[in-house]
């Protein structure tokens, strides 16, 4: 996912928030990168295809408070919790059940996602499925911005 800005910012606060869960894989949050001006060409090997003058700059997106899911139904459901990297390799957090009318809090905050490649489409997402459809919410916060990068010397 990219933004063309002006200048990326440091910690932009963003909602998780899911009014329902289907039983597909949802991405519910992922790192973002930048399109920014460059005119001085200081980073020569992470131009934007789009427009000489500027250049990508990696992002991320940091999980902030737990993940709270609430089933809504009168039955209990399966909820799977997983993180899918930008080179594709796929970590799964959780398996749970969630009983009938219950919250579960998962134990998300520090996690951080990071969208590093400019060549891939997607930076690492979290996703999320439930095993019935409509029936288990989904809210959190967290915050996306730059990733901070070293400052090529120019010569």
């Amino acid at each position: 996912m990219r933004q063309t800005v002006r200048q990326a910012g440091a910690a932009v606060p963003v909602r998780i928030l899911a009014e329902t869960i289907g039983t597909d894989w949802q991405t519910v949050l992922e790192a973002p990168e930048f399109s920014v001006p460059d005119t001085q060409r200081r980073f020569p090997g992470a131009r934007d295809p789009a427009d000489a003058e500027r250049r990508i700059q990696p992002g991320f997106a940091l999980i902030e408070a737990p993940l709270m899911f609430y089933n809504a139904s009168l039955a209990s459901v399966t909820l799977d919790i997983r993180i899918l990297h930008e080179d594709g390799a796929e970590v799964q957090q959780a398996m749970v059940e969630l009983i009938a009318q219950d919250t579960f809090l998962h134990p998300a905050p520090g996690q951080r996602l990071l969208k590093r490649d400019p060549d891939r489409v997607h930076g690492d997402r979290l996703q999320v499925r439930a095993s019935v459809a409509g029936v288990v919410q989904l809210t959190s916060t967290a915050s996306e911005g730059a990733a901070e990068q070293h400052d090529p010397e120019v010569s």
